[in-house]
């Protein structure tokens, strides 16, 4: 499915969820990811600029390994290989629209010339000084040790992916 599709889709959506199988993930786009983020599970949602349809589309996925934990409450009105719909409360147009704008707009840089830390949860190093004298511990920061952002940083919401980069941007940080 398109997300052009996925979009005319979500347009008229008012009282459903709709997951949609994208290979090991099941995703929620525009309403469907408000209602699933508002009733069943806060993940965190992406929002990004899609040249396709020419507008931000905002969406939020977690693995098909954990449906079972996820959706175990959930009354499934129509199941099939590629899509899950649940009945949902209404969507509030106003409502949403403030939700959407809420989520950070994710920039598409591919990883350069990137100005914030996309890695909240792991402390900043700090720039390098002409003397710099090696450590055995990880740098601190007012959150404490690197170990505290590995316990904080959400796996169970991240792509494989966002994982790996994640796990690189520590292995970076503590090289510093």
């Amino acid at each position: 499915m398109t997300v052009k599709e996925i979009i005319q889709m979500e347009n008229s959506n008012q009282n459903t969820i709709i997951l949609l199988r994208e290979g090991i993930f099941w995703r929620a786009y525009e309403k469907s990811a408000y209602a699933f983020s508002m009733q069943i599970h806060p993940y965190k949602a992406t929002r990004k600029w899609v040249i396709a349809v020419k507008q931000d589309v905002i969406s939020l996925g977690f693995p098909v390994s954990a449906v079972e934990n996820v959706l175990k409450d959930c009354k499934i009105v129509l199941q099939q290989e590629d899509r899950l719909i649940f009945a949902a409360l209404p969507t509030v147009a106003g409502e949403f629209e403030a939700w959407k704008q809420a989520v950070p707009l994710a920039l598409p840089d591919n990883g350069r010339n990137q100005k914030t830390n996309p890695y909240p949860d792991i402390p900043a190093a700090e720039p390098a000084t002409k003397a710099v004298t090696p450590t055995a511990t990880p740098a601190k920061d007012d959150n404490g040790t690197v170990a505290e952002c590995i316990r904080r940083f959400s796996i169970e919401s991240k792509t494989p992916v966002e994982c790996m980069l994640f796990l690189m941007e520590l292995k970076r940080r503590l090289a510093e």
